[in-house]
């Protein structure tokens, strides 16, 4: 199994242990090691996990959840979306347990082993650091949905080329939906760490409580922007549906007492004077323009006819 070791500092040295796609085996092995939970290390083999934190007398349990860099715009699922990472932090190591390769532990673990992490070397500071660089992993979407939410705005508004469609707009409201739900979740997690940290660890966990403050609330106001324009939208089209129908109910008002009228003189019955008489097709044609034109000052009376 990848296992990629870290010595912080000197004066404060803890392994970093990183396993990559594990087997039921090589968990069993990591289990007996460092004497693990079988419960959480059971936890580690569900790929739909959402975030948790346990406490255990020899170490703490963690499950994150980070953004999926690789994720398009029809995932729409946790395990779609977002990749789980379960981690086992103890006086002197860390275990970091995962099914695939990604990106941002790499980046974090390269930088502890360069010794330019955050100061203090201890499992506890990387354990914060890596509760916030799951947490910055969700920029890059929540950017990219907010960047999709202006084309919807356009959409709605200005029905501009390049907007996105009802269809994506629903799509896109799952994705934020789902990534309100873990960094809630994930806020969740924080806010019970912080009565267990010491004085020492006091600015980290500020700083991991304001960072996840910031990325629940992102996500919460670009969902209720989405909503809004969503209903926006179908406000937009009922309204555009009463237009329609409007003029169509005006041109019906026009034409329903002519078409009285014209059946009336078309039933051709054999004693109907007005057939016979020589103004009779005149007066008929007066009497339909009379009416056409009351029913207009009517209707203009009214505002009817005002867009």
């Amino acid at each position: 199994m990848p296992v990629c070791t870290v010595l912080a500092a000197p004066e404060h040295p803890f392994t970093w242990t990183d396993v990559v796609a594990p087997t039921p085996e090589e968990l069993v092995e990591v289990s007996r090691r460092w004497s693990l939970h079988e419960s959480s290390v059971a936890d580690c083999l569900d790929p739909e996990h959402l975030p948790k934190h346990e406490v255990f007398p020899e170490h703490v349990f963690t499950i994150l959840r980070a953004a999926d860099p690789a994720a398009n715009g029809e995932c729409t699922t946790v395990q779609e979306l977002t990749r789980k990472v379960a981690a086992f932090v103890g006086r002197d190591y860390i275990v970091t347990i995962h099914r695939a390769p990604q990106p941002y532990l790499e980046r974090l673990m390269a930088r502890w082993a360069r010794g330019d992490a955050l100061p203090g070397h201890t499992p506890a500071h990387a354990w914060f650091d890596l509760v916030n660089s799951a947490m910055d992993s969700y920029v890059a979407p929540l950017e990219q949905a907010e960047r999709a939410l202006d084309g919807f705005e356009d959409f709605v508004f200005e029905h501009e080329q390049g907007g996105i469609s009802l269809r994506d707009a629903y799509l896109l409201k799952r994705r934020l939906t789902l990534y309100k739900r873990l960094l809630f979740q994930t806020q969740g997690l924080v806010t019970k760490v912080a009565p267990l940290a010491g004085p020492e660890l006091a600015p980290l966990v500020q700083e991991a409580r304001d960072n996840a403050d910031s990325m629940h609330f992102w996500a919460d106001e670009l969902l209720d922007s989405l909503t809004q324009l969503l209903n926006v939208q179908l406000s937009l089209a009922s309204h555009r549906t009463n237009e329609v129908v409007r003029l169509l109910t005006v041109f019906s008002a026009f034409f329903l007492p002519l078409t009285f009228i014209v059946g009336i003189y078309g039933m051709n019955f054999e004693h109907m004077p007005e057939l016979r008489h020589p103004l009779g097709y005149a007066a008929v044609w007066v009497v339909m323009l009379a009416v056409t034109g009351g029913i207009w000052l009517w209707f203009r009376r009214r505002g009817w006819l005002r867009q």
